[in-house]
């Protein structure tokens, strides 16, 4: 078993354990909200996937994204008390489009299914402003088959890894039909990523006590690189756009 493994296994305990604490710091207080997103992104990717000694440029706006799409999943969980709150959100991704490797001498496809969990506990500094603290589960299945007039080129790789994330989050009412929430995380810090950053606003309408639509955006940027010779993998990624959601509150 690998080392990625088990120190991707002792985050995701760490990540629980937060987790549970702040939840019975939650119910200590007595006040318990929640609330659930269902939202549709259409993001840009820009960014290299390696296998080995191989790299594959992706470069695909929102257009490109939805031609390749196979499946996507995303949704996110927020529970609040007066203090202290917890968050998931989660995003899963499974994309074919076609890829050019070894300087445009192979050409072919390239499937690529992403899973990305982040799980975050945070305190409320004030009604507006939030410290948060988490990590980030970055799971990838990337399968490369590519030809060319000299040799062929078929992998797979499998690849999962967990950041440590920090960062702050902002959340203001707009009147009484608008709000504003957004958040900025940093993280990886070399425990899994060399660095990984997610930045999301989004403005909420509210139609009555527990149905809104969200309008916003995202930002995910990746730097991660593990192994060596025919073992290595990289995920040097950006994946940007607008989102557009349903909020329940609850």
């Amino acid at each position: 078993m690998s080392t990625s493994h088990f120190r991707s296994s002792g985050l995701l305990a760490a990540i629980a354990f937060t987790v549970t604490m702040t939840t019975e710091a939650l119910a200590a207080e007595g006040s318990w909200s929640n609330q659930g997103i269902i939202y549709l992104l259409g993001p840009t990717l820009d960014g290299t996937t390696g296998i080995g000694p191989f790299d594959t440029e992706m470069d695909m706006d929102a257009g490109d994204v939805f031609d390749a799409l196979d499946g996507a999943f995303l949704g996110m969980y927020r529970g609040q008390g007066d203090r202290w709150g917890v968050g998931l959100d989660v995003v899963y991704m499974d994309l074919k489009v076609d890829g050019t490797g070894d300087r445009g001498a192979l050409s072919g496809s390239v499937n690529v299914k992403q899973s990305t969990m982040i799980g975050t506990g945070y305190y409320r500094l004030s009604e507006e402003v939030r410290l948060i603290g988490g990590a980030l589960f970055n799971d990838l299945s990337t399968r490369i088959a590519l030809s060319g007039p000299l040799n062929d080129r078929n992998q797979r790789f499998d690849e999962d890894w967990v950041d440590p994330i920090v960062g702050i989050g902002y959340d203001v009412a707009l009147g009484e039909k608008w709000d504003f929430s957004g958040s900025a995380l940093y993280g990886g810090f070399g425990v899994g990523s060399e660095s990984v950053m997610v930045f999301s606003a989004s403005f909420a309408y509210r139609f009555n006590h527990w149905a809104s639509m969200t309008l916003g955006g995202r930002y995910l940027d990746f730097d991660y690189e593990d192994g060596e010779g025919a073992d290595r993998f990289k995920f040097d990624m950006k994946q940007y756009g607008p989102a557009v959601g349903f909020r329940f509150d609850f």
